[in-house]
Formats: C-alpha cells, sequence, structure tokens
C-alpha cells in the first residue's frame, strides 16, 4: 500500500512538472524537475541540467516548491532607470519593504535621480501587486513621493513625483530574482527666480510638469 501511495505522489509530481523539493533521508535537499519515476527510482533534473537519480527508500519527502514563496516577511529591489522625453534623466532606486503575502508589498524607497542636469533625492512609498504566485510573475506597481534637490541652489524647490509600472518579476533562486518594467512617470516642479530690484521687485515662481516613460531594470530580494 505504502509503494502505491508513493507512486501516485510521484506521478502526480511528474504530470504537472513543476519544480519539487525532494529531502532525503540523510537530510540533504535537491531542487528540481522530476522526470522519471518507476517502483524502485527517482530521476529528477536540477536547474543545470544535471539528472540525479536516487532510490525510493532514500527519499523522506517530496513538495511541490515555488521561488515565490517565502518565509520571509521583507523585501528589497535595486533598480536603474532611464526616463526619456523632452526631460531625459536617468535614477537609481532603492526600496525596501514588507511582503504581506505573495501578491501584495508594499515599502519605501530612496534613490537618485538627473533632470536636465539637475541632481534630486526622490524619498517615496512604494506600492506592488504581483499577479502570480508563481516563480515568474507579472506585477502592477505605483510610487508617489517628493524630489529633494541636491545641488546648492535655494532657488530650486524640487518638487512632487508619482508614476505606475507593468513588469515582470523571475526568481531564479529562492530569495534572489530579476525584475524589468516600464511605466509613467509625472513630476512637479517649482524654480523660484530671486527680485532684482526695482525692474523685477518679486520673485517669480516657474513650475515645471514633467510627463515622461520610464523603464527599469534590476535586483529584487527576499
Amino acid at each position: 500500500m505504502k509503494t502505491i501511495l508513493f507512486g501516485i505522489l510521484l506521478l502526480s509530481f511528474c504530470a504537472n512538472a513543476q519544480r519539487s523539493e525532494v529531502t532525503l533521508k540523510n537530510g540533504s535537499v535537491v531542487l528540481g524537475k522530476i522526470k522519471t519515476v518507476n517502483d524502485s527510482i527517482v530521476r529528477v533534473t536540477t536547474k543545470d541540467g544535471s539528472i540525479w537519480q536516487y532510490s525510493k527508500d532514500d527519499i523522506k519527502s517530496i513538495e511541490r516548491y515555488d521561488y515565490m514563496s517565502s518565509d520571509g516577511k521583507v523585501y528589497s529591489i535595486v533598480s536603474l532607470g532611464h526616463m526619456p522625453g523632452v526631460n531625459t534623466g536617468n535614477s537609481l532606486h532603492i526600496i525596501n519593504g514588507y511582503r504581506f503575502n505573495n501578491h501584495w508589498n508594499l515599502g519605501i524607497g530612496v534613490g537618485k535621480e538627473t533632470i536636465e542636469y539637475n541632481d534630486y533625492i526622490p524619498l517615496f512609498l512604494h506600492g506592488q501587486y504581483n499577479l502570480l504566485e508563481s516563480s515568474t510573475t507579472p506585477f502592477l506597481s505605483v510610487m508617489a513621493g517628493y524630489e529633494m534637490p541636491l545641488n546648492n541652489n535655494a532657488f530650486n524647490k524640487g518638487g512632487f513625483t508619482t508614476g505606475a509600472q507593468i513588469g515582470i518579476n523571475h526568481y531564479f533562486s529562492k530569495h534572489v530574482g530579476l525584475t524589468t518594467s516600464v511605466g509613467y512617470r509625472f513630476g512637479y516642479f517649482e524654480n523660484e527666480q530671486p527680485n532684482w530690484g526695482i525692474w523685477w521687485p518679486e520673485p517669480v515662481v516657474t513650475i515645471r510638469e514633467l510627463n515622461r516613460f520610464e523603464f527599469r531594470f534590476g535586483l529584487v530580494f527576499k
């Protein structure tokens, strides 16, 4: 009876061709896809293409394994971005946050952005929804915050920024993956020109509204 139940379990994993976690009685753990099953052996193909063969008597348990699942509740994203347009800019973002579950993430981000030869430090909130519970999943994300000017210029007031993105995360290990996305960024910046005596007695505030695409690529950790 145990042999029959064991065989049914293995066949179900093999039929679904999903990543599995094979735990051996000696404590070793093998991650891969089960390719061959019979009454006495199990063959597992690992990520690097190696094929490992084990006796049924050496196996303690087999469980489906998903890189998207993790006991960790925090996540980090480090990404580079390019925002083409009339005011083309580049950026570096570092985001740290909390994973409520495999779908919902909420974090705080900081970084550095260059816009029209001016450098800014963005401080923003980041929210993300992962569409699938899988090692490769599309996602939707939004961000909103404030751009603080880095240059020593009292008349550059910085401004508000917000955006939305659609992208893909691909985890190639339990804790590390690649992220890439495309989206839209809006910026609202104020610059104040000083008064110039009798000919220009009051300061003049110039407002710029920036509408740009945004392309990002980076690493995600959990």
